[in-house]
């Protein structure tokens, strides 16, 4: 098409406008991954050695996008490609920086996960697969959330949801032995705590042989009623509880929890959305008890703070965690639009001029 004797596609605009993309993408999807890993914290000066230190990489709301409450083709496409683009890229990156001996997904996997159909689940698990790839070479532990077998709200956990999770990803309540500790799965809704749950916390104190219980929950626990959570806590007197949920950065601590005594329960709450560098925790204490929450590592759960969290756990009650914040995804594709804006205005600014002269 020509206007006035000069073509909208003239050769030399349009080596301008793919070289101004070439660069757009090279910063939006390689160098910008790139120096926010440079800006984690260095790895502290630790052996590698899995009986004495292990290293954990946790991992909070991945929420796989679905593909029912997506947008029609080709946005849902789109937008389910790039997310999925994302997640796999950044996660390489923390698993590159860590190299943990125990990789822990805290429940909500998939975004639509309880009610996917058939198809759509078997969907999702591939992409999870293909995301996560790195799993198949580490010890990993998966959790579920309300997202994966409902739960929360009207949408209602099912024996049908629960059976399909645990095909997949292994039993909601078990103990996991790896080296100084047991990681205790047990799925507790804090609002509605079962006589079941707490028959299941007695069967599984009666496995406890390691030094250090870890409970590995979705939702927070230490922020609920203590009538609630106490008789978990009672069976299973955990130093640590990790947990995600909230998609945030909080540390709960608790100096007495694990006193026998039904009535006392002081837990503190801090945010950890500002920490840049590696935090240390003294777990040791007779009667102390700690809960990390962790944020989603998933832009589109529409957090600004985003990242994948490492806690290294000391067979001498030591623990350093940080948060490895990444790069805001918006603000990325945002740049895609700012780059287009300036090619538009200044093949417009040069066009203008040609027809003046």
């Amino acid at each position: 098409m020509k206007y006035n004797g000069y073509s909208y596609w003239d050769p030399t605009w349009l080596k301008i406008f793919l070289s101004w993309l070439a660069v757009a993408f090279f910063i939006n999807e390689y160098l910008v991954y790139y120096i926010q890993s440079y800006r984690w914290p260095t790895f502290p000066n630790i052996p590698r050695n899995s009986e004495r230190y292990q290293v954990l990489l946790l991992v909070g709301d991945p929420q796989i996008q679905g593909y029912q409450d997506e947008r029609i083709f080709p946005a849902g496409t789109i937008a389910r490609w790039d997310i999925d683009r994302y997640l796999r890229k950044t996660f390489s990156y923390a698993y590159e920086y860590s190299q943990p001996d125990v990789i822990v997904f805290l429940g909500d996997l998939f975004d639509e996960g309880s009610k996917a159909s058939k198809f759509e689940y078997s969907e999702t698990l591939d992409r999870f697969t293909h995301i996560y790839h790195e799993t198949k070479h580490t010890k990993t532990i998966y959790i579920p959330g309300d997202n994966d077998i409902g739960g929360e709200g009207r949408d209602f956990m099912t024996t049908r949801k629960v059976e399909r999770f645990e095909r997949n990803f292994g039993n909601m309540s078990e103990i996991i032995k790896f080296g100084f500790i047991d990681y205790v799965k047990l799925h507790i809704l804090t609002h509605a705590l079962t006589e079941e749950k707490v028959a299941a916390a007695e069967r599984l104190r009666h496995k406890q042989t390691s030094k250090y219980t870890l409970l590995l929950n979705h939702q927070t626990f230490m922020m609920g009623p203590k009538h609630f959570v106490y008789p978990i806590i009672k069976r299973l007197q955990p130093k640590l509880i990790l947990s995600a949920h909230w998609h945030k950065s909080e540390l709960f601590t608790c100096d007495d929890c694990l006193r026998d005594d039904e009535y006392s329960w002081t837990v503190s709450r801090q945010d950890m959305s500002f920490i840049k560098t590696f935090l240390n925790i003294d777990m040791s204490g007779e009667h102390s008890m700690f809960e990390l929450a962790v944020p989603t590592c998933s832009y589109r759960m529409g957090m600004v703070n985003i990242g994948f969290t490492v806690a290294i756990l000391g067979e001498d009650g030591s623990l350093q965690f940080a948060v490895l914040w990444l790069p805001r995804r918006y603000t990325m594709l945002l740049g895609y639009l700012v780059a287009l804006i300036v090619y538009i205005i200044a093949y417009c600014m040069n066009r203008c001029g040609s027809r003046r002269r």
